[in-house]
């Protein structure tokens, strides 16, 4: 398929900020990079979970962080964004969207790194970056630095040196801001807008100690967002919706803390708005859930972390023709970026395989852990045990990927799933058996057919 794009003549214009009505009122006749009448492709991703290299060496408290994690590679932050810009360069999306989670835990050091990345993925493909906050990036308790055998504070950011830093990335030419949160309206095209949604709370991240895992959309921004909705229909403009929460629920185990709070009334104001389309992230794993209701639909994509294995990304191409979406999944580049750029890290020159063997082998350790401490499972061998905890890491590598459902004949026939139906009641059996009864279902496609405007 041919794609044509036309970018207005004219830049974009900086305008004036003016109050208006509880929102930032910043471009009142926009100069659209693609006119009406062209389609536009989107590159969407989520948790980048960037860790800038100052703030690390590859001694052992930064090896032990890693250990405890869940599979992030943080170790190459740096590689990872310029694979990413490399994919870029290839595929020519006009727009590139990261919905959340940009730091590894709000460090300002990772942030500014992270921007200057953004914007030389800009200025070398001609491509336009939209961001906005998940929990980890503003005022987090857990910004760290690590050298040696100790872990350092680190400074984090506040939510309007957050805005600062990443103005450029869609703040700046936003056509409405929200005073109530980050939140913004964006026009990357004369026919598809983007309302790119502020769900994090960081009020209280001093308090608590932690980032606040839930997500939420005040009432203020929910009035906000009836009135993005109004101005896209008045402009006869489509609108996609991203937030770094999960509108609607993707897991029957993880839901609380990841699902926005209030989501029946988050999808309401939406649906009402016009979107029928949300991307978010925050929950790692790669999925597509879907909402009806008299007759309409809305669809939330969960995005995979692009930090974690299978390091993927979504793409999305909206049809001006069709009044369409369709949306599907790559793997991150890493191995051609690194072929291309001469590097010889064997772990980026088979990345693919080096962060599967990873990935599982922490799943798998940890569970084990589990299982080897809890008095029930005390009658198991060491080599039951480990052929348990294997089914636990497989069954969550089939899960983040968005595969759970079709990848699972190869893990029933083990060993260790026999003997996971067998086992002692416990919420790690429950899990696995879950997981191992899903339904299929495909979470890397999808086809929307927009309302008429």
């Amino acid at each position: 398929m041919i794609f044509i794009r036309k970018y207005a003549i004219l830049p974009l214009l900086l305008l004036m900020l003016s109050s208006c009505g509880g929102q930032d009122e910043v471009q009142q006749n926009p100069q659209y990079r693609i006119q009406s009448g062209h389609d536009l492709r989107m590159l969407t991703t989520s948790d980048t979970h960037y860790l800038a290299q100052k703030l690390r060496d590859l001694g052992p408290a930064f090896q032990q962080f890693l250990a405890a994690g869940d599979g992030k590679q943080l170790g190459y932050s740096k590689e990872m964004m310029e694979a990413l810009g490399y994919d870029i360069g290839i595929r020519k999306p006009d727009v590139v969207i990261i919905s959340g989670d940009l730091s590894n835990n709000g460090e300002a050091a990772s942030h500014k790194e992270l921007a200057g990345q953004l914007k030389r993925i800009e200025q070398e493909t001609g491509t336009r970056i939209y961001v906005i906050p998940g929990n980890h990036d503003i005022r987090n308790p857990w910004a760290r630095s690590f050298r040696g055998k100790r872990q350092y504070s680190a400074d984090s950011v506040t939510a309007t040196a957050f805005r600062n830093i990443y103005g450029s990335f869609g703040y700046d030419e936003a056509l409405l801001r929200d005073e109530d949160s980050l939140s913004y309206l964006a026009a990357p095209s004369e026919e598809l807008w983007l309302l790119m949604l502020d769900t994090a709370q960081y009020g209280d991240n001093k308090a608590l100690g932690h980032p606040q895992l839930e997500g939420r959309i005040s009432g203020r921004t929910l009035e906000w967002i009836a009135d993005c909705g109004a101005k896209a229909a008045a402009a006869g403009a489509q609108l996609v919706a991203v937030m770094h929460h999960s509108l609607l629920n993707h897991s029957e185990f993880i839901q609380e803390g990841f699902t926005v709070e209030d989501h029946a009334k988050v999808t309401d104001a939406l649906m009402k708005s016009g979107v029928r389309t949300v991307l978010s992230g925050h929950i790692h794993i790669q999925d597509i859930s879907e909402y009806r209701h008299d007759g309409d639909r809305i669809y939330d994509i969960a995005s995979s972390a692009l930090s974690v294995y299978p390091h993927q990304y979504g793409l999305l191409t909206y049809s001006s023709a069709r009044q369409t979406l369709d949306y599907s999944t790559a793997r991150l580049g890493m191995e051609p970026w690194a072929a291309a750029t001469g590097n010889t890290d064997p772990n980026l020159l088979g990345f693919k395989a080096y962060s599967e063997a990873n990935f599982r082998k922490r799943s798998a350790s940890r569970s084990y852990s589990r299982l080897a401490e809890d008095p029930a499972y005390a009658r198991y061998p060491e080599s039951e045990l480990q052929e348990m905890a294997d089914v636990v890491g497989r069954l969550n590598e089939y899960y983040f990927v968005g595969n759970a459902s079709t990848g699972l004949a190869a893990v029933t026939a083990t060993e260790g799933y026999r003997l996971w139906q067998s086992a002692p009641a416990s919420a790690t059996r429950s899990y696995v058996l879950k997981m191992a009864s899903q339904q299929p279902k495909n979470n890397h496609d999808l086809h929307v057919q927009l309302p008429e405007r």
